[in-house]
Order: C-alpha cells, then sequence, then structure tokens
C-alpha cells in the first residue's frame, strides 16, 4: 500500500477536527482581546438584535422560562448565554427543552 491509499482512521479525523477548533477558538480569543471597547459597542450597535442567518430585526419571545430571539424572517432562533445556561443546568432540563420544543411547533414559523 501507498502513501496515497492510505485512508484516515477516525480517531485522525477526530484528533485534527480538536485541533482546528482549538485553533480558531485561539484566533477568535486573539482578536476579541485586539478589539477596542469602541469597536466592541459599534459591532453591537450595528449587528445587535439581528438575525445571523439573514440580518433581520430578532423578536423576543418567551418560551416557558426561557426568553428565545425569533427571526420572523426566516425563522431562526437564537439563545443568549443565559438562556443557553438555564437550559443546561436546570433540574428537570427535559421540561426546559419541551417548552422550547413546543414553542417552535405552536408557532409553525417560516
Amino acid at each position: 500500500m501507498t502513501s496515497s491509499d492510505h485512508k484516515p482512521s477516525n480517531q485522525e479525523e477526530e484528533y485534527f477536527a480538536r485541533e482546528d477548533a482549538e485553533r480558531i477558538r485561539k484566533l477568535h480569543a486573539e482578536e476579541q482581546s485586539h478589539l477596542k471597547q469602541s469597536e466592541k459597542d459599534a459591532l453591537k450597535k450595528l449587528h445587535g438584535g439581528r438575525c445571523s442567518n439573514c440580518g433581520a430585526l430578532m423578536v423576543p419571545e418567551q418560551a416557558g422560562d426561557v426568553r428565545i430571539l425569533h427571526c420572523p424572517a426566516c425563522g431562526g432562533a437564537f439563545l443568549d448565554k443565559a438562556a443557553w445556561d438555564y437550559m443546561y443546568t436546570h433540574a428537570e432540563p427535559h421540561s426546559v427543552m419541551g417548552s422550547v420544543l413546543n414553542w417552535f411547533k405552536a408557532a409553525q414559523k417560516p
């Protein structure tokens, strides 16, 4: 078997995926540390409350105890860190996730 016939194993693929993810995380952290607070504020003002998919204004909606930002244009949804942490650490995560999923079903978004 020649070196061109070698297929990477799942372990190799996982290793390189982890390495890539770590490299991207480090680059993002470096970029954020170099931004001045005024630049961060300008970016937040420009992009805050906008859908990352289509750029439309997001609408806040409540699903149980979790606040979801919903895009009426494309149907996308966003959970901020507080909502994500609540869902992740809640004593009964299935009931919280059920509320979120029921919100999606009931809303019948585009």
